[in-house]
């Protein structure tokens, strides 16, 4: 299967808006896979269609010392060199620091005043983020900060200094708002911080009917097939799957295992196993394919499975429950938060497949059950996952911010 051209990326004529902006921050081009990337690009497009806000992309890009706007994905971006803001910093550092806030401070506060910018929203936030507290906080007039995680930003400060522990700590109370992906999430967090803030849960949401609008109206063929989705890495679980389709690729001859994926470092030792268990024939990757082509995959596949690790919320069940696709599903992190075990799909022990095995057999040779199981995760995703109403989320945060600000003025 060929695989698309990568989305465009041009420069950006742009256009006033009477609307205040929202200015999501990412610290990596919007045009990257992953799904922190679709977590901004359909909030954004929510807000354009609900007309609520104008949406602005900020990319942290050290190459651009000046602002460099561009479209991407359909949405207006801006590369600006913003500076890390470390822990610890030498007199030297200290000095290169403060030449770069001189300039970039009065540059970013005019360019908030002339876009109208309501709030500013780092997703998978690092150290940059200190920089633009440090920045916003020396404004005349007051721009919520609200920072965005996604799970694997929280867990690289498991091995965090206690110093960089402390500044996150001091960060995180005095910002307007912090918002996690799931409950999972939100305790991983407050457990290695030990902040009193209690983050806001705002569930990842999916828009059902585009998403399914871009499989068009192929006809599913007769072969089935068991899909994953997930970057190739070794939190994701994608060797236990490989274990148990090895284990019941005999009595299955008509089913095979699709793998679609960002690449990543797992992605050979994968291969590498598919052969040693002798089913590489039957096992297909499709590395860094395109969020768009994928509803198709979904469309035709027999079964979900998703036996990770670690997964702070799993959207790609969110994806699987748009065609109402039987799913298995490891009992880790965010995912209990979507699934419910035996009546939305099925949950199993992470590292365990035998008991994946067990559950895909279940799956594969009684399609009845496993069919309303995937009407029932369809009605609880169309009804209960939405980017509306995670839209809805930010919106009421943002009032709270505000409303919090005039307060402690007074």
């Amino acid at each position: 299967m060929s695989h698309p051209t990568a989305p465009s990326v041009r420069p950006l004529v742009r256009a006033a808006s009477q609307r205040s902006t929202y200015l999501f921050v990412l610290p990596w081009s919007l045009a990257h896979l992953g799904g922190v990337n679709q977590v901004i690009i359909n909030l954004a497009r929510e807000m354009v269609k609900s007309a609520v806000f104008d949406p602005i992309v900020l990319i942290a890009d050290w190459s651009a010392i000046d602002p460099i706007w561009e479209e991407v994905n359909g949405l207006k971006t801006v590369r600006w060199r913003i500076r890390p803001y470390p822990s610890k910093m030498g007199i030297k550092e200290g000095l290169v620091f403060w030449l770069w806030e001189q300039r970039f401070c009065p540059a970013f506060r005019r360019f908030c005043r002339e876009h109208r910018v309501a709030v500013i929203n780092p997703h998978y936030p690092g150290s940059t983020a200190f920089a633009l507290d440090r920045i916003t906080n020396c404004f005349d007039t007051f721009i919520p900060l609200i920072l965005s995680f996604h799970g694997t930003d929280v867990n690289s400060l498991r091995s965090a200094s206690a110093d960089t522990i402390a500044q996150w700590r001091r960060l995180l109370l005095r910002v307007s708002g912090v918002v996690v992906c799931s409950d999972e999430l939100s305790r991983r967090l407050t457990r290695i911080l030990g902040i009193e803030v209690v983050p806001r849960v705002i569930h990842n949401g999916i828009d059902a009917s585009a998403f399914t609008a871009m499989a068009g109206s192929q006809i599913p063929t007769g072969e089935r097939f068991i899909l994953n989705v997930g970057k190739f890495e070794q939190t994701k679980g994608q060797d236990v799957l490989i274990e148990a389709y090895a284990a019941i690729a005999d009595e299955y001859a008509d089913v095979d295992l699709v793998f679609i994926g960002a690449t990543d470092n797992a992605l050979t030792s994968l291969q590498e196993q598919c052969r040693r268990k002798g089913v590489a024939e039957r096992v297909h990757f499709f590395p860094d394919t395109p969020h768009y082509r994928m509803a198709e995959f979904f469309q035709r596949a027999t079964v979900f499975a998703l036996p990770s690790r670690q997964e702070s919320f799993g959207i790609v069940l969110l994806e699987a429950g748009a065609f109402a696709l039987p799913v298995v599903a490891s009992r880790v992190g965010g995912i209990p938060e979507i699934l419910t075990d035996g009546v939305t799909g099925r949950l199993v022990a992470p590292d365990d497949p035998a008991e994946l095995a067990l559950c895909l057999r279940s799956l594969l040779d009684i399609p009845a059950t496993a069919q309303a199981m995937g009407r029932r995760l369809q009605y609880r995703v169309l009804t209960n996952f939405t980017w509306t109403a995670a839209l809805t989320k930010y919106a009421a945060l943002l009032n709270e911010a505000r409303i919090n600000r005039n307060v402690s003025r007074k």
